[in-house]
């Protein structure tokens, strides 16, 4: 099975020693923002809230030895320090498929405890997202930039601009999961200024957070 790989951690040099280890030929990075108040940074000794995010496809069968790389060697398991997990795919192109699990069987025997929150909204609400998981148990996440490809479109002086959005990133565990989703459409939600789309996707491995 081929899985993708998020770390959020801001220190690019060992992440890349981590992917030439392990011969990580499929990666990209993109920048974020973390949520954490300044009081709670300061609390955990850390004086930034931008985040570098990278994206690896790595096969199942050598997961937990590169989890296990990056919780010693990144030193993830340090409260604050960063976060990294894993999500199964339920399909990939053939060459992806082949080039990385070279005959490997395909098997998913995981039991998901955490879940990644994926809420898009329109800028300048992803402080109230985050509000609104926080008063149902989630205690932090990370916020990216985008910008909307759809059919809505502001027309200024013959040029067509597309809104900005902002993509909010929380990892909840799976017993306040609804809850958080719940209160994030109602206070976020579609029928709101906010417009938000909310997903989840289920987590296999997670380090950074039990901790």
């Amino acid at each position: 099975m081929v899985k993708l790989l998020i770390i959020i951690f801001n220190d690019e040099k060992k992440i890349k020693t981590i992917f030439k280890k392990y011969k990580l030929n499929y990666n990209c990075m993109t920048y974020g923002n973390g949520t954490a108040s300044k009081s709670l940074l300061n609390y955990f000794g850390l004086n930034e809230i931008k985040k570098s995010i990278y994206f690896s496809l790595i096969p199942s069968n050598i997961e937990k030895k590169i989890v296990l790389d990056i919780k010693n060697k990144l030193k993830i398991k340090e409260i604050g320090s960063g976060i990294a997990f894993t999500i199964s795919l339920t399909s990939s192109n053939k060459f992806i498929k082949d080039s990385l699990l070279k005959g490997e069987i395909e098997m998913n025997e995981e039991n998901n405890s955490y879940e990644l929150i994926v809420t898009i909204v329109k800028e300048g609400y992803s402080d109230q997202v985050m509000q609104a998981a926080k008063k149902v148990g989630c205690t932090g996440g990370t916020v990216l930039e985008g910008r909307s490809l759809g059919s809505t479109r502001t027309v200024f002086m013959d040029l067509a601009i597309d809104p900005e959005k902002d993509i909010v990133l929380n990892i909840v565990s799976t017993d306040i999961k609804r809850k958080v989703m719940e209160n994030i459409n109602k206070e976020c939600g579609v029928k709101t200024d906010a417009r938000g789309l909310i997903i989840a996707l289920p987590i296999d491995n997670v380090i950074g957070l039990q901790e």
